[in-house]
């Protein structure tokens, strides 16, 4: 949400900052702070340092917890108060909400999603005191209407989208466009470590060693906890492979925003594979495991060649979550060893939607022709081919919808 001229509207946080009482919580760098700065309406506005004291944004004046906890139920009686990183005001403030109970209007923001955890739980004096909404990355939608907006069209305009959906890399794809393949490298090594250590800070975790091996483990592409736990294990950080060893640590990843985990379709029991939720976090740290990227770097081109090489793989979980969050189905993955899919959604277990995606200049009828099989045997109420482009195909396929960059902006309206 970081953006040197424009705002990438974001219609559902727009509708949650109109509560009378709102809390909104994600990790770091998601655009909480700056969209409630540009687009919410409020008479104050404080940022809680790490020492606890208040800063008022506006006058740049600081006090202290005490004289603010004195202060608020004042100025609630005059216009919306905003708290930024409340949770570090501890318990007394906490108190003081409860005391308060809904009087005007107010804004709380954190960073760390284990307070709100923590503070929304059951038998918590807050709950139902305030509308919550996660900030989390762009939505790609969103995306797809902020860069269309700036005029991208085409298959650049998808490849943009997939990396806008973290907002810092906004100002570079708004300065260099498609060219921001090739200058990315630098913004990767300096900032992707460092906004890492913050979640931890934030979250009040140790980036200890295990969990910088599973980062760069999943990122080059072992995703179960048995392959996670052998590359541990293959390290000498953990003593024998269980996936058991690794469970907690990635379920604590998970619980920070870092990772998310998708159910695998027609277990017997939950089986879930892990992925890095940012695409950029996680070409980073493919980058890293595999170049010592952040100690060393890697020429620009090189980061640019290499990115375009890994994006295929990114646009499709890019189209798993425009298609999941448009239709309201839920996104699994299907590893039978007959076959595998770029995308299923499914609703009350059976699956309702399936996409493959051909993310190349060059189709062929091959291609279809394998797209067409998988889709005979899923059984799946809708079958969808997505491809840059519809002129790209020598033929319609048999069984199936098309789906270009044009119908995807159409779910995006």
């Amino acid at each position: 949400m970081i953006i040197l001229m424009a705002i990438i509207e974001r219609p559902e946080l727009d509708v949650a900052l109109n509560a009378k009482w709102v809390l909104l919580y994600g990790r770091r760098k998601t655009g909480k702070t700056f969209y409630v700065r540009e687009r919410g309406k409020y008479l104050r506005y404080f940022i809680v340092t790490r020492g606890s004291e208040l800063i008022d944004v506006e006058s740049g004046e600081s006090i202290s917890p005490g004289e603010f906890m004195r202060l608020l139920p004042l100025l609630l009686e005059s216009g919306r108060v905003v708290v930024d990183e409340f949770h570090r005001l501890g318990g007394p403030f906490f108190s003081l909400l409860q005391g308060l109970s809904g009087k005007g209007e107010l804004t709380l923001i954190t960073s760390t999603r284990h307070y709100f955890r923590k503070l929304m739980g059951e038998n918590s004096p807050l709950l139902g005191l305030f509308h919550t909404h996660e900030v989390g990355l762009i939505k790609p939608g969103d995306a797809l209407r902020f860069l269309n907006s700036l005029g991208f069209e085409g298959k650049t305009l998808i490849e943009l989208a997939v990396l806008l959906q973290e907002p810092w890399i906004a100002p570079t794809i708004e300065s260099y466009g498609p060219k921001t393949f090739d200058v990315i490298g630098t913004a990767l090594k300096d900032y992707v470590p460092g906004l890492v250590g913050e979640i931890f800070t934030e979250e009040e975790r140790e980036l200890t060693k295990r969990y910088w091996a599973i980062l760069e483990a999943i990122a080059g592409g072992k995703l179960s906890t048995g392959e996670i736990a052998g590359e541990l294990f293959s390290r000498g950080l953990i003593e024998g492979i269980s996936p058991g060893a690794v469970t907690p640590y990635l379920e604590t990843l998970v619980g920070m925003g870092l990772l998310e985990k998708i159910l695998v379709f027609g277990k017997g029991r939950k089986v879930y594979r892990y992925r890095h939720a940012s695409p950029l976090v996680d070409f980073a740290y493919y980058l890293n495991a595999k170049y010592g990227f952040f100690e060393t770097g890697l020429p620009p081109r090189r980061v640019g060649k290499l990115l375009r090489e890994k994006l295929p793989h990114y646009v499709e979980v890019f189209f798993e979550r425009l298609l999941s969050h448009h239709y309201g189905l839920q996104p699994v993955r299907v590893e039978k060893p007959e076959l595998k899919l770029d995308v299923a959604l499914v609703e009350h277990k059976k699956l309702q939607l399936v996409a493959e995606v051909k993310w190349r200049n060059k189709i062929m009828d091959r291609d279809i022709r394998r797209a067409e099989d998988k889709f005979e045997r899923t059984g799946a109420k809708r079958n969808l081919l997505i491809v840059p482009d519809k002129g790209l195909l020598p033929r319609k396929p048999e069984n199936a919808e098309v789906f270009d960059w044009r119908d995807v902006l159409s779910l995006a309206p």
